[in-house]
């Protein structure tokens, strides 16, 4: 450490001058003599010292006023001042620029010695803190994923160029003055992350999923970018390292799979398989939230009859023209999907019954005065429930399944609810 720093010694008194070179020469082989604040000044700016230790009066350019230079320079510098004044107007202007320390002439070399080891392990730990990060920046560099470091408040305190350049922005600073914190620029991802809870931090939401259910979705030049997340806490320092593993691809290619696995084939709505997912995580939202819940059931009237005169082609032109007409009328926050042959259902969060029986008049009343393939007039059936406290998701299909059957035995084309 010796060799490498470099200290700046200003002292106008030609004895005192001659007998510290010695001593300062143990501390670093890097000593730079000055006579005066002018000359102290030049040698700073051509040399850039570790330390500087000056005389406070001198001629030409005191220390005072050659370390407010040096100051403007480096607001960081390391400074000891030495002086055989007591002169406090001195010692004020000393303090106010925050020098590391003065000593009073004659020099006690033992203490002016420990004052400058004391500065050079400060520096040392300095320069180590600063080649771990440019190590650290190092290894993130080579890294193609998307790192930060959150503290306990979940505020950013570091991160990778990756991130940086996600974001296109030059550092953290800028992110801050965006953005805050990230939790915000995060999407929904179907079956996984669910920012609609916002009462919930996301790192909490994310601790909650399984491994390969923890992905996000964040948006880059328009275009949302899906990850699937990693956390690491760190218990020690309460901060959580996170890292964002691009899977776009994968996730746009599951996404496909799972739109065929989840689609009727004929109709082109969601089917069975869906809809019993769908429900229960609505069901599990309800009670969280006491929000309302709503369920329809519908199906085609005298649709054997239909198919017998027309054909099953015909059939199932019918039944395509009826989905997609209700799904033009469906809700984005609602459900529709296929039940089975000519039965429908559809899922009404966030609405009691009395709303989701307006919603089933109106699409009866579409229906029957929808003209279908050939001229063929068709009307349908509704049953209509609500999912209470003492409910399952099997008796709130029954309820609405006993109402439809109503629905059908007083006379067809109607709507019945069951409470």
């Amino acid at each position: 450490m010796k060799k490498n720093i470099r200290i700046l010694y200003v002292e106008d008194e030609k004895e005192i001058r001659e007998n510290m070179i010695r001593p300062l020469k143990h501390l670093s082989e890097k000593l730079f003599i000055a006579v005066d604040g002018n000359e102290g000044l030049a040698l700073y700016k051509e040399y850039n010292p570790d330390i500087v230790i000056s005389d406070i009066k001198m001629p030409n350019m005191n220390g005072i006023e050659m370390s407010k230079e040096i100051k403007k320079i480096n607001p960081n510098q390391h400074i000891v001042f030495t002086t055989a004044h007591s002169d406090s107007t001195f010692f004020m202007n000393a303090i106010e620029m925050q020098v590391d320390g003065y000593i009073l002439k004659p020099i006690d070399y033992k203490l002016l010695k420990h004052k400058i080891k004391s500065i050079i392990e400060l520096i040392r730990l300095k320069r180590e803190f600063q080649e771990q990060q440019i190590i650290i920046n190092e290894i993130t560099k080579l890294q193609d994923n998307l790192l930060i470091v959150l503290d306990q408040n979940e505020y950013i305190i570091f991160s990778n160029n990756k991130f940086l350049d996600f974001f296109d922005i030059a550092n953290l600073d800028e992110f801050a003055q965006q953005h805050q914190k990230l939790g915000g620029l995060l999407l929904e991802v179907e079956d996984n992350f669910d920012n609609k809870i916002n009462e919930l931090d996301w790192i909490k939401q994310i601790q909650t999923l399984e491994d390969n259910k923890r992905v996000i979705s964040m948006v880059e030049n328009q275009t949302p970018k899906s990850f699937l997340v990693n956390l690491k806490e760190v218990k020690e320092t309460s901060h959580t390292i996170v890292i964002f593993t691009e899977i776009t691809n994968i996730a746009d290619e599951t996404k496909r799979f799972k739109e065929k696995a989840y689609t009727d084939e004929l109709t082109k709505v969601y089917n069975r398989a869906y809809f019993e997912e769908a429900f229960d995580k609505e069901i599990a939202f309800k009670k969280e939230t006491q929000k309302p819940l709503s369920f329809i059931i519908l199906d085609i009237d005298k649709f054997k009859l239909l198919n017998d005169n027309y054909g099953h082609q015909i059939g199932d032109e019918v039944l395509k023209d009826l989905a997609k007409i209700i799904k033009e009328h469906t809700r984005q926050t609602d459900i529709f999907a296929r039940w089975g042959g000519e039965e429908f259902v559809e899922i009404l969060p966030n609405t009691p019954i009395s709303g989701a029986k307006r919603v089933a008049e109106h699409l009866r009343m579409l229906v029957e005065n929808h003209t279908f393939v050939d001229d063929i007039k068709i009307t349908c059936s509704f049953g209509v429930s609500e999912f209470t406290r003492f409910d399952s998701k099997l008796s709130v299909v029954k309820k609405a399944d006993d109402a439809l059957y109503r629905a059908k035995k007083n006379g067809r084309n109607r709507v019945e609810i069951e409470d």
